[in-house]
């Protein structure tokens, strides 16, 4: 097995409704840590802005189902755009991998206008969009928000995350303010459980999350979010 592919993790989604929602949080709080970059409350707020090139591959892998697929996005949190991070995300069916590289604002800002060059010294990431926007016409197509609560477990390298609050703001133009429109993307009473493990899932883990008894779901935010802002536009 080559190094790439030993980075792939297992990615098991769920639907979970606000009673099981609550449960969990009960059940896994005081075994499983949080995130250190948390909130007060235990979440953080994600927002983040997919693009796609000019023939909507990204979208069409997802649709059609590809069992071998990537996108791109450039993600903050909390609205603090200090820290920003350029990523790349791949899927082999369940199993998923992410490459990512912290830039600046106004590296965002340059790039997102077709201004920024390759360059010798850019991390190879940043070169390799900069070289997609320019041949390949990516560009920002939708924005989606949520609420997140992370937990980890070092045994397996599990990461736990309860999603909440799933919502779009179709104008991209917006990506950097605080007062964007949120549509709603996901049935009010519906939350997504996202588990992350490398090699093993602890079988307690298991257990404390009742996960045999949770409806599987390959829910994609990004998808839905197109959808609705397709539909919109």
């Amino acid at each position: 097995m080559d190094k790439e592919k030993k980075k792939y993790r297992n990615e098991l989604k769920y639907y979970i409704n606000k009673v099981q929602f609550e449960e969990i949080k009960k059940r896994i709080s005081f075994l499983l840590d949080t995130d250190k970059n948390t909130r007060e409350d235990g979440s953080y707020f994600i927002r983040s802005l997919y693009l796609d090139d000019y023939k909507d591959t990204s979208f069409y892998q997802v649709v059609d189902g590809i069992s071998k697929r990537e996108k791109y996005r450039i993600r903050y949190y909390n609205y603090d755009t200090s820290y920003i991070c350029l990523e790349k995300k791949f899927k082999i069916n369940n199993m998923t991998n992410k490459t990512s590289y912290r830039v600046t604002k106004e590296q965002i800002e340059e790039l997102l206008k077709g201004n920024l060059a390759i360059k010798k010294e850019n991390n190879k990431l940043l070169n390799e969009f900069i070289l997609k926007t320019k041949f390949y016409g990516y560009k920002p197509v939708v924005i989606v928000n949520y609420d997140r609560i992370p937990y980890v477990y070092k045994a397996g390298n599990v990461r736990l995350t309860l999603d909440y609050n799933i919502s779009i703001d179709y104008n991209t133009d917006s990506f950097f303010e605080t007062n964007g429109v949120q549509i709603p993307i996901i049935q009010d009473n519906l939350r997504i459980l996202e588990v992350k493990y490398d090699e093993f899932l602890p079988t307690y883990i298991s257990w404390l999350i009742n996960i045999n008894n949770l409806e599987r779901t390959s829910y994609s935010k990004y998808l839905v979010g197109r959808k609705m802002e397709k539909s919109i536009k």
